[in-house]
């Protein structure tokens, strides 16, 4: 399992991603994407609980990938946050 914690915002003017282009993304891996807000996880290929997960973040988010596809997966999400992440 591979996990990143990203920077949901690069400033304060800055807008996080819609949650449609976190589904969509997750959704072409085969792999499992969760995204954990303080002691609860969140899938993020379901709508309902990535609005529900979004909704808590604060700044920083933590992305779970899960499966065999995970290096790849985790991969094109560095690139949707823009490279703003470090290693959990």
């Amino acid at each position: 399992m591979v996990e990143r914690k990203y920077h949901v915002y690069r400033g304060e003017a800055t807008q996080p991603l819609p949650i449609s282009v976190l589904i969509q993304t997750a959704n072409g891996f085969r792999c499992n994407i969760y995204m954990e807000v303080g002691s609860k996880q969140y899938n993020v290929k379901n709508y309902d609980e990535c609005q529900s997960g979004v909704q808590s973040l604060n700044r920083n988010c933590v992305l779970c990938f899960d499966g065999s596809d995970e290096q790849e997966a985790e991969g094109r999400f560095r690139t949707l946050f823009g490279g703003q992440s470090k290693a959990v």
